[in-house]
């Protein structure tokens, strides 16, 4: 019975785990397209910090249809974590596929443009200054795949952070 069990969490959480990633995908088009647009970059923030919130109705949702609406901590953070690294792969899909059929270059001379801006504001620090030189440098240093593959590690270092913290409103004990 408990193998069913787990069998069945682990599954429903990859289902979730795309629902979540269909919303990441959707922040990541956000901030693609706030890049020249100030309504899409709020809309972006608006959404990635609503993220979390998202993240743990749908661990409700699992737990009040399938779990007879009790969830231990151990199980809600097993259920979310593996919601969020299914996220971050399809999310990390959807980066390469963008990155490499349909960017051209537009995300990376847009962002290296932005550090150029600031770096040559005549009222910023000389150290802010050689900072933002340095941070420009390894970025054109680094391909698409290198970027995608830094989002993707980082959103698996932080995942089990950030789930911890909603296991612990999501989970109800008889």
């Amino acid at each position: 019975m408990e193998e069913k069990s787990i069998k069945s969490l682990s599954e429903r959480a990859m289902y979730y785990g795309t629902i979540f990633g269909g919303v990441m995908i959707a922040a990541n088009i956000f901030y693609l397209l706030g890049l020249s647009s100030s309504i899409f970059s709020t809309l972006f923030l608006l959404l990635i910090l609503s993220s979390p919130f998202i993240a743990g109705r749908l661990a409700i949702n699992y737990r009040k249809s399938e779990q007879d609406n009790q969830m231990t901590f151990i199980q809600a953070w097993h259920f979310l974590i593996i919601m969020y690294l299914c996220a971050a792969l399809l999310t990390a899909i959807a980066q390469f596929i963008y990155f490499t059929f349909m960017d051209n270059g537009y995300f990376m001379s847009t962002i290296l443009q932005q550090f150029d801006t600031f770096a040559s504001m005549e009222d910023i620090d000389a150290a802010l200054r050689r900072e933002l030189t340095a941070t420009a440098d390894l970025l054109r240093s680094m391909g698409n795949r290198d970027i995608i593959l830094q989002i993707f590690f980082t959103n698996i270092i932080i995942s089990p952070i950030i789930t911890f913290f909603i296991a612990i409103f999501v989970r109800r004990n008889a």
